[in-house]
């Protein structure tokens, strides 16, 4: 009985890694169904990161993505600091001058907190093992949002802003 049952749990593995086989090589065609080495790709799809539209914001189909940059854009309207309310809780007077002004209609105000927070995080981190290394860091703009978030957030590291000559 026990080599029946042996033989029964070898067939539903191997039932199991040809089941993911095939799902896996399923979404490696192209729409035509060439594959990735027989489709002719066009120069803009194929210079774009995964995900990502390209560069000039049309893909191999002609159309425009470029207003799908995300959250960054200058000119997108941005939420009022009266409506800058996370999920849950309140935000401080300092997050809240931190996210007035940098909060797009329809993102979270709490995910470009978020941001700051991880700037400040990053310059804390690497001033505590060298100043240098952090003023260096900051005058090459190497940490994201690293001026607002000193600002409005982290402001015990405004000398090291300073001596990066950012401020």
């Amino acid at each position: 009985m026990s080599a029946h049952r042996a033989r029964r749990a070898a067939a539903a593995v191997t039932l199991v890694l040809v089941t993911a086989a095939l799902a896996l090589t399923a979404g490696c065609a192209d729409d035509d169904g060439a594959g990735h080495g027989g489709g002719q790709h066009s120069e803009a799809t194929a210079s774009a990161a995964p995900g990502q539209p390209p560069a000039d914001g049309k893909d191999g189909n002609g159309e425009d993505h470029s207003r799908e940059r995300g959250a960054d854009d200058e000119d997108a309207p941005k939420v009022p600091r009266s409506r800058l309310t996370p999920a849950t809780g309140s935000f401080t007077a300092e997050e809240k001058d931190y996210l007035t002004g940098r909060v797009p209609e329809g993102m979270e105000p709490a995910a470009v907190l978020e941001a700051g927070e991880t700037a400040c995080a990053r310059i804390r981190t690497t001033a505590e093992v060298s100043e240098k290394d952090a003023i260096s860091a900051l005058a090459a703009g190497e940490i994201d949002q690293a001026e607002p978030a000193i600002e409005h957030l982290c402001p015990q590291f405004a000398p090291l802003l300073k001596a990066a000559g950012r401020k």
